[in-house]
């Protein structure tokens, strides 16, 4: 029997509907590698000029790069600015 997470993604691909639309599910969105929008986060669990990593639904959001600021927070929102290199899901 499926529960939880395996229940609402089965339910997702069966009506073939977006992703973004599973409860806990973030969206990410890119401009230009020097700013990163990321919505529906739950926290951030690391910071540095180098390194942000951020509790996204499920998974860890992890955005590297160099001159790293958070410009703008808020309870679901988050705007990073700086040179992006890489960004990483765990």
């Amino acid at each position: 029997m499926k529960t939880g997470r395996a229940l609402s993604d089965a339910f997702v691909d069966k009506l073939d509907l977006p992703g973004d639309l599973l409860p806990g599910a973030g969206c990410l969105t890119l401009y230009g590698g020097r700013q990163a929008l990321i919505e529906g986060h739950r926290g951030v669990l690391a910071f540095s000029p180098e390194c942000l990593v951020v509790r996204l639904g499920w998974q860890r959001l992890s955005v590297l790069g160099t001159e790293l600021s958070i410009r703008a927070l808020s309870r679901d929102r988050l705007l990073v600015a700086g040179e992006i290199q890489r960004v990483e899901m765990e």
